[in-house]
């Protein structure tokens, strides 16, 4: 049984996706790892962006480290505090 996030996708087609992922060397997993980061980042980045059309890069940056470090690490390691931002 797929998991519910596969429960739209025709198994047939599930089953060609998994085996092209079995079928991969080690290196080319960890290759494709780093695809899915870089993308996770870019489409952080553009929804911050679009939210803070006017923010320098500096904020920018800052707005998308707080989305991964919690509050306490944010101040401590930039001296900025997501909750204080507009």
């Amino acid at each position: 049984m797929p998991a519910p996030w596969f429960s739209d996708t025709d198994p047939k087609a599930l089953e060609v996706y998994i085996q092209l992922h079995r079928d991969m060397t080690p290196s080319q997993r960890l290759a494709r790892i780093f695809e899915l980061c870089d993308f996770q980042q870019a489409m952080q980045l553009a929804d911050i962006r679009a939210a803070y059309p006017k923010a320098p890069e500096r904020e920018v940056f800052l707005r998308a480290a707080s989305r991964r470090l919690g509050r306490d690490l944010m101040i401590k390691a930039y001296g900025w505090d997501p909750d204080l931002q507009p």
